[in-house]
């Protein structure tokens, strides 16, 4: 029979038929694809632990801020008189004193505000707090990807759920909280209610976090809590100074990660480590506010990232930042 091929084995030559070339063929295909799945199925067992291929967190934004104060009542001339923030409600000590005062955002974020703030103490921010609709099941997955997390219980000052991370990489924020609301706690009696009409805004949009070591928090915050980055922001010489991380999900609220030089003082690390509000107009929230206050409130000003912004500051230096929707046109 004549060949109908050639083909190469090594250092040899063979002639074959037209139905052998075939046979030869379909199986060097499937050959092929049975090494392809064992390579998947390889590294997909390697990354099982990981925020690369896994679920998304059940996270539903951004549910407060904890900043503690030096004096409660001239902070409370603050975030009542100048944001328009009502104080829904607050926890007690055991001697009558107030704990935390929750001001409230709207019904599902809070500013929580605790004295004690000592002229040493670097950054005023205690904690940032996520909202989430299954906190067993974040539990879960939170111990699936290795991170240490603190077991679930019932806060002692907001009667929610929560569990915590505490000793975070890279970062000075002291504790990242995860919280899921209950049916009996204050925040759910209190819900329709103190929503003031003269709130600057209407919505927490993101928190900022001081670096120790930058990409040892960015790892922490995309690669195990699984964090997408949104935008940067660079030094001439190419390093990271700010960096937006969005959260999972589609709340679209974010923590700002920034790369702060050291040594820092009070004023630097309250700039970095702040909150920011979203408002429809940020010249018309800025009017309003320092109508309000003759504090230090900035110009409103065309920002990096393409929005309009101006910053008004607590009276321990924390920032409290307004944004308005991006603009890519720069008209505000």
């Amino acid at each position: 029979m004549t060949p109908d091929f050639m083909i190469e084995s090594g250092n040899r030559t063979q002639a074959i038929t037209r139905r052998k070339f075939i046979r030869h063929a379909a199986f060097s295909v499937r050959a092929w694809a049975a090494i392809l799945i064992l390579a998947c199925r390889s590294g997909t067992s390697q990354n099982t632990n990981g925020a690369e291929n896994g679920e998304a967190l059940p996270l539903l934004g951004l549910a407060h801020v904890g900043i503690q104060v030096s004096d409660l009542e001239k902070s409370r001339a603050f975030y009542h008189g100048v944001l328009g923030f009502e104080e829904a409600f607050d926890a007690k000590e055991s001697d009558g004193s107030v704990a935390v005062a929750f001001y409230k955002v709207n019904d599902d974020q809070f500013i929580e505000l605790s004295p004690g703030l000592s002229a040493q103490q670097l950054v005023p921010m205690t904690h940032i707090a996520l909202l989430t609709g299954d906190i067993e099941k974040l539990h879960q997955m939170l111990e699936k990807r290795g991170v240490k997390v603190g077991p679930i219980h019932k806060g002692p000052h907001d009667g929610n759920l929560i569990c915590d991370l505490r000793e975070l990489p890279g970062q000075n924020l002291p504790f990242l909280e995860f919280v899921q609301y209950l049916p009996d706690s204050p925040r759910s009696k209190d819900m329709g209610q103190s929503l003031g009409t003269n709130r600057i805004s209407l919505r927490l949009e993101h928190a900022g976090i001081i670096a120790t070591n930058y990409q040892a928090a960015w790892a922490f915050y995309v690669e195990k809590l699984g964090f997408r980055e949104s935008w940067r922001r660079k030094s001439p010489n190419g390093d990271p100074v700010i960096t937006h991380l969005m959260m999972p999900g589609t709340s679209g609220d974010f923590l700002e990660l920034s790369n702060k030089p050291r040594p820092l003082q009070r004023p630097a690390a309250g700039m970095a480590a702040h909150f920011a509000m979203t408002v429809p107009n940020v010249k018309a929230a800025c009017r309003q506010a320092r109508e309000r206050d003759t504090g230090k409130i900035t110009e409103p000003r065309f920002g990096m990232d393409k929005r309009w912004q101006f910053n008004m500051f607590d009276p321990d230096g924390t920032r409290a930042e307004c944004m308005q929707p991006e603009s890519p046109d720069g008209k505000p």
